[in-house]
């Protein structure tokens, strides 16, 4: 484990503060409320991202599979081209 120093705003500080001695009766477990602070938002982030992938690039449940899907949007794109005279 490291030791550091950082500086935060006022207005951090104070709720910081507030949730340690609400969540464990003590300032003195700020550092440790910091760092599941900070682990939380790695793993949201990360979560977050991937949620996003499996939502938009074929990862579906029910429904058509990507290659399903992809091969009947290219036949519309294909009758729509017919249609204009592309």
């Amino acid at each position: 484990m490291a030791k550091t120093t950082i500086n935060l705003e006022d207005d951090v500080y104070k709720k910081l503060v507030k949730e340690a001695v609400e969540k464990y009766g003590t300032t003195r477990t700020l550092s440790k409320l910091i760092n599941e602070k900070l682990r939380k938002a790695e793993k949201s982030e990360i979560g977050g991202s991937v949620g996003i992938v499996k939502k938009t690039f074929g990862a579906w449940g029910k429904g058509p599979s990507g290659k399903e899907f992809v091969k009947k949007l290219r036949k519309e794109s294909e009758k729509r081209l017919e249609r204009l005279g592309l």
